[in-house]
């Protein structure tokens, strides 16, 4: 079974399971001001598993399921037999750096509280997004390249998580999340970066 697969049905349990348990919610949760005062930094990983409800786990693993199992196949590519174990690295990973910022943050603030998978989902859907810029992606049912949707994209959360716009969703993680998904291929594939630009240079609009 793919690592993509186990990693959703992993996260569909864990989010479940806490919407039929009281209090879970809040002794999981990624709250920085606990995990900065009382070294509380299982945080770091157990809220990436939850999700507020139906929808928002829906979409983190709808987004995953496609690109997870690309990315473990791309993964293959560079390091034959071990694309699940690569997957597995980037997205546990990046369910620590993507909260960094909202660490730094949010630290001295008791009632901010966030979960979800979306800043380990991003670094998965950068590194797909690395591995074959040039790809469509569909964004509103409107087709555009990869690194396009890309630079939108960061450019977006970027702004979003400076001017605390839409403040029920945490653009910081999305934002570092995504960085992380480019940084962790550049480190332990630098020869992706060639490919890369080659992709580019090869891009024709028509």
């Amino acid at each position: 079974m793919s690592i993509s697969i186990i990693l959703i049905v992993l996260t569909i349990g864990a989010s479940y399971w806490v919407w039929q348990t009281p209090g879970a919610m809040e002794k999981y949760s990624f709250q920085p001001y606990r995990v900065s005062k009382y070294n509380e930094y299982y945080r770091f990983i157990t809220s990436s598993l939850l999700h507020v409800n139906g929808m928002h786990l829906f979409f983190n693993m709808f987004t995953f399921f496609f690109f997870g199992r690309a990315v473990e196949a791309d993964f293959d590519q560079y390091s034959p037999g071990n694309g699940w174990l690569y997957l597995l690295l980037l997205y546990f990973t990046a369910m620590v750096v993507s909260e960094i910022g909202t660490l730094i943050k949010y630290k001295t603030d008791s009632k901010y509280s966030s979960i979800g998978a979306s800043g380990a989902v991003a670094a998965v859907l950068f590194a797909g997004i690395w591995f074959h810029p040039t790809n469509q992606i569909l964004v509103m049912f409107i087709p555009m390249p990869g690194f396009a949707f890309g630079a939108i994209y960061l450019i977006y959360t970027a702004y979003s998580a400076k001017s605390d716009f839409t403040g029920q969703i945490n653009h910081d993680a999305h934002f570092y999340g995504s960085v992380w998904g480019v940084l962790f291929n550049l480190i332990l594939f630098p020869s992706s970066l060639t490919y890369f630009f080659d992709s580019l240079i090869r891009f024709q609009i028509f």
